[in-house]
């Protein structure tokens, strides 16, 4: 598989409210010490509202742009690969657009949601479109809000999450270069991790206080990670043998699950800690803004041409790894 893109630019942010874990403990009457001990997050970020969300989107798009040198008007696509979206219609993307004014008018923009891997799938997306010539630049933005929805009820999930924005441009390369990228699939895993409510099954419409959790986020965490440990390592076997590669030497960044999840794959893949990039116990876990949000850090520690691994799990169950090229 070729890699049509190539990275120009990246910016990643966060709310200006800070959450700990112990301040977590003490409001949900928890032992001290069982977020940290079960989760791995010592602190998250909160987003105080739509206001600060669009904030936070325009300072990432626009933080982006900044280190790319480019401006709005060398923006053909804008993508939108958030999990969290400010409302059902019209596309995320449309009003990511809108909150950038009116420079940003005319752009071709659409979302791509794919849960936890979502800005994964956009990568995808993009390079296929690159491949065909249809855009030449894209604006790929991920602003994640979880804890707005999360089930305060159940707190090995509740406590997991954080809020986060990242935001990448990406440019069409003049040749393009080898990559790899798996996405996968598993139904059976479809009620693991899900919100009920707020589609054509539950509607909005028909709420009742009786049925409010269906509303929320909830997270089987101990059946994904049986349906993981048994799905994830044939689909990287697969991706390496592909490539011709092994993990010698490979920068990891993974979705930023929680802190035990990752120490289990950081183990079993046999990464050392300097080559497995995590942040998920200073920020929690932000859904799909987790990768690019760590990808931003690593990749100014890298030099241009370096081989990056991104790999992750989401909802679905989904699973995917991208190989690429900085």
């Amino acid at each position: 598989m070729k890699q049509y893109f190539r990275i120009l630019g990246s910016h990643g942010a966060l709310p200006q409210t800070q959450v700990l874990a112990q301040e977590l403990d003490e409001r949900l009457g928890l032992e001290p010490g069982w977020t940290a001990d079960h989760t791995g997050v010592w602190r998250r970020h909160q987003c105080s509202g739509p206001a600060e969300s669009r904030e936070l989107t325009v300072k990432v798009c626009r933080g982006a742009l900044a280190d790319a040198g480019k401006s709005l008007a060398d923006v053909d696509l804008i993508v939108d690969a958030s999990l969290c979206v400010q409302q059902p219609i019209p596309c995320n993307a449309a009003l990511v657009q809108e909150t950038l004014g009116a420079e940003a008018r005319g752009i071709p923009s659409l979302d791509v949601h794919a849960s936890c891997l979502g800005f994964v799938a956009a990568l995808n997306v993009v390079n296929g479109l690159f491949a065909t010539g249809a855009a030449r630049t894209a604006l790929v933005v991920c602003v994640e809000t979880p804890l707005q929805g999360v089930n305060w009820d159940e707190p090995e999930s509740a406590c997991l999450m954080g809020d986060a924005a990242a935001a990448f441009v990406l440019g069409a390369r003049d040749e393009p270069v080898d990559c790899e990228f798996a996405f996968e699939t598993y139904a059976e895993g479809a009620h693991l991790c899900e919100v009920r409510a707020g589609g054509h099954r539950i509607p909005p419409f028909r709420y009742t206080p009786a049925e409010h959790a269906a509303y929320q986020f909830h997270m089987d965490g101990k059946a994904v990670h049986r349906l993981a440990s048994k799905l994830f390592p044939p689909m990287l076997t697969r991706v390496l043998a592909r490539a011709g590669r092994t993990l010698d030497g490979l920068e990891v960044v993974p979705h930023q699950a929680s802190g035990p999840a990752l120490e289990f794959m950081r183990r079993r893949l046999g990464v050392p800690p300097a080559r497995f990039h995590v942040s998920v116990a200073e920020h929690g876990n932000v859904v799909a803004a987790g990768i690019p949000f760590v990808l931003n850090r690593v990749r100014r520690q890298l030099a241009p041409g370096a081989p990056v691994l991104l790999v992750g799990t989401a909802a679905g169950y989904t699973q995917a790894a991208a190989l690429i090229t900085l």
